[in-house]
């Protein structure tokens, strides 16, 4: 997981993050598109619903984006408010929608994700395809493209733990009379391994206090979120028209707000208020980030140390490793790291 994961248009979290702590019980719908060629418009939406489906975007009722503005008595543009309004008529938390239409030779296609209860838009994607991308063999392969785009790529199962290769079993049990020199089991362990489980399950807590907290503050419609949307207000309502950056948008408002104005000097923003709050987002994106690596890296100390606690041994600790196969592998994951351990009894 990286800061720029976790910054996505307007501070948003990378979809692992969002989806663990948003719940699987969310629904979704994906409208049908807008267009200059209704059957290419409607071919891609097929293969869109399809692919965001297939993706876990999914749940509410379908209906086009033309269907839903009718419905709802949208202006032209559409509010972000009256979309919303339109969403929570189709029962849904997250709505896709956009527009294709003819550009040159090819396509032009915009496609925006709305949060529908904090009426905003957390995703907004252009992309321009040409003429064969649309054809029907190609459709497939095109959404899970603009899908990657739109939604990020598909978490990858961790790989798997490294560990020796097994050969033949061989009966090492102790001949009869004698004990073993690895024993399973609960002991009055050494004070060091208490110690270590113990810090490493303290890490943890802070770690993950970090991730949630620093989080909490970023997420879609977070108090951060508010305070950007509440400065793009006041812009508006002021007399200075040079700061003006409409919170309503579907652009990205850092990047409105940190752009040179028009006669500015080399240095100057277009908002610095809001530039300051994007400047303050980018920073806790950082601090989750680390909140959530040191949250993977103290729990798999964690499980070790707890599995520790019950290994004790009667002989040298190099022959009960030995004998027992006992090994140890850790990889990375999607958010932090996946800790494992084997052993022979």
């Amino acid at each position: 997981m990286t800061a720029a994961a976790l910054v996505t248009c307007w501070l948003t979290p990378t979809p692992a993050v969002a989806a663990a702590l948003q719940g699987a019980s969310a629904k979704a719908s994906v409208l049908s598109l807008e267009g200059d060629d209704p059957a290419k418009a409607a071919g891609l939406s097929k293969a869109l619903q399809s692919e965001f489906t297939r993706r876990g975007f999914t749940g509410g009722r379908e209906m086009s984006l033309a269907e839903l503005k009718l419905t709802m008595g949208c202006d032209e543009p559409p509010t972000a408010a009256c979309l919303a309004s339109g969403g929570k008529t189709l029962g849904v938390d997250r709505m896709a929608y956009g527009t294709l239409t003819k550009k040159g030779a090819g396509y032009a296609l915009n496609i925006n994700v709305m949060e529908v209860g904090s009426a905003t838009v957390s995703q907004s994607v252009s992309v321009e395809l040409g003429a064969d991308a649309l054809a029907e063999a190609s459709l497939s392969a095109t959404a899970k493209d603009i899908g990657v785009k739109v939604l990020g790529p598909e978490a990858a199962l961790p790989p798997p733990v490294v560990g020796p290769v097994e050969g033949p079993k061989v009966d090492d049990s102790p001949p009869p009379g004698k004990q073993g020199k690895y024993i399973w089991g609960k002991y009055d362990a050494p004070t060091w391994k208490k110690a270590g489980l113990g810090a490493s399950a303290a890490l943890t807590v802070v770690g993950l206090g970090v991730a949630l907290g620093t989080y909490l503050q970023i997420r879609p419609g977070g108090p951060l979120k508010q305070d950007l949307v509440a400065a793009g207000n006041a812009s508006l309502d002021d007399n200075k028209k040079s700061n003006d950056v409409d919170p309503n948008t579907p652009d990205d408002l850092c990047q409105r707000a940190r752009e040179t104005p028009a006669g500015g000097a080399d240095g100057t923003v277009t908002n610095k208020d809001m530039a300051a709050i994007c400047n303050k987002g980018d920073t806790l994106a950082k601090v989750s980030t680390a909140g959530w690596i040191a949250t993977g890296v103290f729990l798999g100390a964690t499980l070790v140390f707890t599995t520790l606690l019950f290994v004790h041994k009667r002989g040298p600790t190099t022959e009960a490793m030995r004998r027992r196969g006992f090994s140890m592998g850790m990889a990375p994951s999607r958010g932090g790291f996946v800790v494992g351990t084997q052993f022979k009894f």
